[in-house]
């Protein structure tokens, strides 16, 4: 009788065992770099991952348009159980109710992220994502082209359209600089860091209404278009998407442009001898300001107990110090958002350094459930001014205009 009992147990043992380690979780995240290393990258990592904890990993590359699936897997129950989000979508889909609350400490405290991309991870004093990794912009300059013309990186917003007109005078008109237009969906970042410059915000303190029609919304608006206005961007530039831009700067056909960190990986791959370098985005009368994005890792609740903590094992794997160097360093060329992995001696030079301090004060959007909606009225209304100049219409009421309209718009979004 005991030795059944004995063998008994010992099954029902193995069954337990073989079931806490038989946890199968599906992972989606956008194609931070080129498709080929990257799936093999989060295969590795995954098998790894596995051999450690028992849980299996199941990866899928998605892309940045498949945000209706990432909702209808938070809403059925049925696909990732962990997923890539843009920190300006974080608020919104944690409005759904649909995201696991995450308990901040169990991923080594609020102080170990940036402040800007945790902020992105919050609603209602809760967090519903761990951040994964940062983007900001910074001024990239050609140095041939510069030292060509005997002029050095502005430092103001004021000095850029003075050392422009000392580029084309050497380079041609529409050589100084390379900005995106009417095409680009991103267009809104590039306003955005002229805008915090010059004193503007997108939204009151409660953000309970829109302010972006201010002096300084103006202002900023009026800047962008006074780069092609003046010849120091080309006017095809009116009408680029942000792709467009950044490959004019990468080809050598413009001596700077505002651009991010993955923008380093496209100049290794696809010009490798160009001479370049960067600075912070220059000031304006508020002094410096830049645009604070990146993507977190969050967790759909609609799962077992058992799933939720091997996602939460699995995120945590993903923001570890050396997994995460690894990640930004070898494959999307972003910043870490665990600021301990930037401790990793590839991120100790100066071009890292700069987009690193420029990150340290980088503004994100506000984290509100509207902010979708409220991007894609204010881009929109950028996309207006833009084309009203191609068009020949512009004038000096145009970005005031367009500016009031958007106001508008986001206002009743918001009054709902």
């Amino acid at each position: 009788m005991k030795k059944i009992l004995f063998v008994v147990t010992l099954m029902l043992t193995l069954v337990a065992g073989t079931l806490a380690h038989a946890t199968e979780i599906t992972f989606w995240a956008m194609n931070n770099a080129p498709s080929d290393v990257h799936i093999a990258w989060m295969n590795q990592k995954a098998a790894e991952f596995e051999a450690k904890t028992g849980i299996k990993v199941v990866f899928e590359e998605i892309g940045w348009g498949d945000g209706p699936r990432i909702m209808n897997a938070i809403i059925t129950g049925e696909g990732a159980h962990v997923f890539q989000l843009g920190t300006t979508w974080n608020p919104e889909y944690a409005a759904t109710g649909g995201l696991v609350e995450i308990d901040i400490n169990e991923f080594g405290g609020a102080d170990k992220f940036f402040a800007a991309n945790l902020e992105s991870t919050i609603l209602d004093g809760k967090y519903y994502g761990v951040p994964w990794f940062a983007e900001t912009r910074v001024l990239f300059y050609n140095t041939e082209m510069f030292e060509q013309a005997g002029v050095r990186p502005p430092q103001t917003y004021e000095q850029l359209i003075k050392v422009g007109k000392e580029l084309i005078k050497v380079h041609g008109e529409g050589k100084a600089i390379a900005t995106a237009g009417t095409n680009a969906w991103d267009l809104i970042h590039n306003w955005a860091i002229i805008l915090w410059a010059h004193g503007g915000d997108m939204l009151n303190e409660d953000n309970t209404a829109a302010v972006f029609n201010s002096p300084a919304g103006v202002a900023a608006m009026d800047y962008w278009v006074s780069l092609v206005q003046l010849g120091l961007a080309d006017k095809a530039c009116a009408e680029y998407n942000q792709p467009q831009a950044d490959a004019a700067f990468i080809n050598g056909d413009a001596a700077m442009a505002f651009m991010g960190p993955w923008n380093i990986a496209d100049i290794e791959h696809d010009n490798p001898g160009l001479k370049y370098s960067i600075v912070e985005p220059p000031a304006g009368p508020y002094g410096r300001a830049s645009f604070s994005g990146g993507s977190n890792l969050a967790i759909r609740n609609n799962a077992s107990k058992e799933e939720i903590r091997a996602a939460i094992e699995w995120v945590k794997f993903l923001v570890s110090d050396d997994v995460l160097a690894d990640y930004t360093k070898n494959l999307t060329k972003m910043i870490p958002a665990n600021k301990a992995a930037l401790e990793d001696p590839y991120y100790d030079n100066e071009l890292w350094q700069t987009f690193i301090t420029t990150l340290s004060y980088a503004t994100a959007y506000p984290a509100i459930p509207e902010w979708g909606p409220i991007e894609g009225v204010i881009q929109t209304n950028f996309g207006n001014v833009l084309s009203d100049f191609v068009n020949g219409t512009f004038d000096d009421k145009t970005s005031k205009g367009y500016l009031d309209a958007a106001v508008a718009e986001v206002n009743a979004i918001l009054s709902k």
